[in-house]
C-alpha cells in the first residue's frame, strides 16, 4: 500500500510538473504567435511606405513630363521653379533632369548654338571620358541625348551638362526602351558621379516642333526625356524612420526592364545570440511590389530573441508558474502525508477495536470473526478445529500481593509464550482478566487437540521473572472440539468452561477435554 501510495505521489508530482511545463510552453508559444502577428503588421506597414514612394515617383515623373510638353523651349527658369516646388513637396527625390534628342547630323550646329546663347564652354560629352572609365557598350541610335536641365543645380554635378545619355552604360538600355515605350522606364542602380547610389526613372516626352529662334538656347526640343533621379538612401531613410523594430533586417531588390535585379538597400541589425537562434524561430516574409515602372521585392527577416517573448508580463506569469511548481509538490506531499497519518490512525483504531491493549492479542470480537472463518473452512473442506479456554491459577493473589503492574507483566509473558507455542494459523485471544481462548485449526482428532493443549500448558506453567521477583505460574485448560462438542462459539466456550471448571475443582493445574456431547 505504501509503495502504491508513493507511486501515486510521484505520478501526481510528475503531472503537476508537466502541467506547469505545458502552461509555460503555451505561454511562450502565445508570445511567439503575438510576435509573428506584430511582424506581419510591420511588414505590411513598411511595404505600404515603399509602395507609396514608388507610386509618388511615377506621379511626379508624369507631372514633370506634362510640364515639359508645355514649357517654352528656352524657359529653364520656369522649369527650375516647377522643379523647386516638386522637390520641396517630395524631398526624397534627389534631382529632376531633362535631356533632348539631337539628330546626329545636327550635333555640331547644336553645340555652337548653346555656346553662343548659353555656355561658352558647352560641349557634348561621353560619360566614360568624363568619369575616366573604360568605354562601355552602347545602343546605336539616330540621335544623341545630352543632358540640358538639372535641378537643383550643384557645383559637383555641373559637369554633367552635355553628357550623352546613350554613353552612360547603366542608362543605355533604358534609353532605348523609352523610344518604343511611352511608359516610364527604370534604370539599374548605379553609383553617382558625385557619390552615393541611385537609380533613374525616365519617360519619353514628345511635342510639336516650335519655330526656332537663333538668338535663344533650345533646351527643350520636340523629343525629350524627363528624368527622375532617386537616391537609394532616401528610400532607406523612409524605411528607417518607420522602422520601430531595429532587429528586422530589410532588403530591397529592384527589377529593371533589362531583366536584371539590383540591390537597392539593406538594413543592418545586431546579430542574435546562439541560444536565440537555436530555440526561437526566425521570421521571414517576402513582398513583391508590382509597380508598373519600378517593380521591387522586399525581403524581411527577424530572428526572435528571448527578450521578445520574456516580457515583464511574461516574467510575472512565469514567476507565478514557478511558485506553483514549488508549491504544488509541497501541497501534494503534505496531502499524502495527511492521508498516511489518517490511514495509520485508522489502522490503529481498527487494531484497538480488535485487539487487547495490554497483551496485543486479538480480543473476543476478532476471535469471533476468526471462529466464523473456521466454520466456513469446515463447510468447504471438512477441517475440524478446537477451542481452548485457559485460566491462570491464583492470578488474583499475584495482583493483590505485588500489584497490577506485576500482574500485567505476567499477562504479557503468558501471551508471548502462547504465541510461541502455537502456529501462525491458530488464534490466541485474551477473553478477559486472566482468561485466554485459543482457536486451534486443522485438528484431526481429540488426541491431537489434547497434545497441543499439553504443549501450551507446559509453556505457560513456567516461573515468570517480574520486577517483584520470580513468580511460579500454572493454569487450567478446558478443551472443546468442533463439531463434536458443539457448532456455535457460545456452546464450545460453555463446554470448555465446564471442563476447565472441573480442573479447578480437582485442584487446578491441569487439562480437561469435554466428554459430554452437545446437541
Amino acid at each position: 500500500m505504501l509503495t502504491k501510495r508513493r507511486s501515486s505521489l510521484v505520478g501526481f508530482m510528475l503531472l503537476a510538473v508537466g502541467l506547469v511545463g505545458f502552461s509555460t510552453l503555451l505561454l511562450l508559444t502565445s508570445e511567439t504567435e503575438r510576435r509573428k502577428t506584430r511582424f506581419s503588421e510591420y511588414v505590411q506597414n513598411i511595404s505600404g511606405i515603399v509602395r507609396n514612394q514608388l507610386d509618388t515617383n511615377e506621379a511626379v515623373l508624369s507631372g514633370f513630363s506634362a510640364f515639359l510638353q508645355a514649357v517654352d523651349q528656352s524657359d529653364t527658369e520656369a522649369a527650375a521653379r516647377y522643379a523647386a516646388a516638386v522637390l520641396s513637396a517630395y524631398p526624397h527625390i534627389y534631382m529632376l533632369e531633362a535631356a533632348r534628342a539631337v539628330p546626329v547630323a545636327e550635333q555640331a550646329a547644336f553645340e555652337k548654338l548653346l555656346r553662343r546663347t548659353w555656355r561658352p564652354d558647352f560641349a557634348l560629352k561621353d560619360f566614360p571620358s568624363l568619369a575616366q572609365q573604360p568605354a562601355q557598350h552602347q545602343v546605336n541610335l539616330n540621335e544623341t541625348w545630352p543632358v540640358l536641365f538639372m535641378y537643383p543645380p550643384a557645383p559637383e554635378s555641373s559637369s554633367i551638362y552635355g553628357v550623352r545619355l546613350e554613353t552612360v552604360g547603366h542608362l543605355s538600355y533604358a534609353l532605348a526602351r523609352t523610344r518604343s515605350n511611352q511608359k516610364p522606364v527604370v534604370s539599374p542602380v548605379f553609383s553617382m558621379y558625385e557619390g552615393g547610389n541611385a537609380y533613374i526613372l525616365m519617360q519619353s516626352v514628345s511635342r510639336t516642333e516650335d519655330a526656332r529662334e537663333s538668338t535663344r538656347p533650345n533646351f527643350f526640343g520636340s523629343t525629350m526625356l524627363s528624368l527622375l533621379l532617386i537616391k537609394t538612401d532616401s528610400l532607406l531613410q523612409a524605411v528607417n524612420d518607420a522602422n520601430v523594430d531595429p532587429f528586422v533586417q530589410i532588403s530591397a531588390v529592384l527589377k529593371t526592364g533589362a531583366g536584371t535585379e539590383n540591390n537597392v538597400f539593406s538594413t543592418d541589425t545586431e546579430q542574435a545570440g546562439v541560444l536565440d537562434q537555436f530555440f526561437l524561430p526566425c521570421l521571414s516574409d517576402r513582398v513583391d511590389i508590382r509597380n508598373a515602372s519600378q517593380p521591387m521585392t522586399l525581403l524581411f527577416e527577424r530572428q526572435l530573441r528571448f527578450g521578445d517573448v520574456l516580457t515583464a508580463e511574461t516574467w510575472v506569469i512565469l514567476a507565478v508558474l514557478a511558485g506553483a511548481l514549488v508549491l504544488m509538490p509541497l501541497v501534494l506531499i503534505r496531502h499524502f502525508k495527511a492521508i498516511e497519518r489518517a490511514e495509520v490512525e485508522h489502522e490503529r483504531a481498527t487494531y484497538l477495536a480488535t485487539h487487547d491493549v495490554l497483551t496485543e492479542l486479538p480480543n473476543r470480537y476478532l476471535f469471533a470473526d476468526r471462529f466464523e472463518q473456521a466454520i466456513a473452512n469446515w463447510k468447504k473442506d471438512g477441517t475440524q478445529f478446537a477451542v481452548l479456554l485457559i485460566d491462570l491459577d491464583h492470578f488474583k493473589e499475584i495482583n493483590d500481593e505485588c500489584g497490577h503492574e506485576v500482574g500485567d507483566q505476567v499477562l504479557r509473558t503468558v501471551a508471548s509464550r502462547m504465541l510461541q507455542a502455537t502456529r501462525s494459523r491458530d488464534t490466541v485471544a485474551r477473553y478477559g482478566g486472566d482468561e485466554f481462548v485459543i482457536l486451534l485449526t486443522d485438528i484431526t482428532s481429540a488426541e491431537s487437540a489434547e497434545k497441543k493443549a499439553e504443549r501450551l500448558f507446559g509453556a505457560i506453567a513456567q516461573p515468570v521473572m517480574t520486577t517483584a521477583g520470580e513468580r511460579a505460574l500454572s493454569c487450567s485448560i478446558g478443551v472443546s472440539l468442533f463439531p463434536v462438542h458443539g457448532q456455535s462459539l457460545d456452546t464450545l466456550l460453555k463446554t470448555a468452561d465446564q471442563s476447565m471448571y472441573g480442573v479447578k475443582q480437582l485442584g487446578r493445574k491441569g487439562i480437561a477435554m469435554t466428554e459430554t456431547l452437545e446437541a
